[in-house]
């Protein structure tokens, strides 16, 4: 299977950075530029033909149905990632992209994967995949649904993925739709005291399943821009990692 990258929207830093002010240091960060990290990008917004770029590499993933693109629509304030999901078994790479510096061409990139736990055959084959992407990330979004009860494809998933300390290092356990948890409020206006303890619990449990610190689990909801914010410092604190500077948020 060939690897497609479908450039759903490009802007300059800037643009995200008015967003999130606690990715304001992206601006003048030292993008590491390595083969690892290196792409060949073509991309008729800055008029690039197999241009060689550096990215910092921001992957999502997660089942299907629970809101990888909604995630992404809402960080960037635009809807270009579509929500419906691509076919399986292909490598398509849903992506959007923004400029660090132009002269060297450091970008940072936001990229939704397919999803995945639909079938034992499509798994098989997006697993080594997902593998080698993990080695040319800096972050990894894995999203989940807080108001689901059983995580157990999830948990074989995630053991399939991360195989070590390191790769874990990288992930956000992203919980998203914690609207939904209960007691649901018909009309959402904010989460009630009742709403988040249930949500504190979760959290406990997820990170004892998933064998991940809580600092690194964030409960939010995407089409309510419940959190968001917080998942955003979370990514953030994940691409310091990536240079050698540090930054206070």
């Amino acid at each position: 299977m060939d690897l497609n990258v479908h450039i759903v929207y490009s802007a300059e830093i800037y643009e995200l950075t008015y967003r999130y002010p606690c990715l304001s240091f992206l601006e003048h960060f030292p993008v590491p530029q390595t083969e690892m990290n290196q792409w060949i990008m073509n991309n008729d917004y800055w008029e690039y033909t197999d241009r060689i770029v550096h990215e910092l590499h921001v992957l999502v993933m997660g089942k299907t149905g629970y809101g990888k693109s909604s995630t992404l629509n809402r960080i960037i304030g635009r809807d270009k990632f579509e929500t419906n999901d691509v076919s399986v078994c292909t490598k398509d790479l849903y992506d959007a992209v923004f400029r660090i510096d132009k002269k060297k061409g450091l970008f940072l990139s936001l990229c939704d994967l397919p999803g995945i736990g639909e079938s034992n055959y499509a798994d098989d084959h997006y697993y080594v995949w997902y593998r080698d992407m993990l080695e040319k990330s800096h972050c990894v979004l894995y999203v989940i649904r807080a108001d689901q009860r059983d995580y157990s494809t999830d948990e074989m998933i995630f053991k399939h993925i991360f195989k070590d300390s390191t790769q874990r290092e990288k992930v956000v356990l992203a919980l998203n739709f914690a609207d939904k948890i209960e007691p649901v409020n018909r009309h959402f206006t904010g989460l009630s005291a009742e709403q988040r303890a249930n949500l504190k619990a979760k959290v406990d449990d997820i990170s004892r399943i998933f064998q991940i610190s809580k600092r690194n689990i964030v409960y939010y909801s995407a089409v309510d821009n419940l959190n968001v914010d917080i998942l955003v410092r979370c990514i953030a604190e994940k691409l310091k990692l990536a240079g050698e500077i540090t930054v206070d948020l």
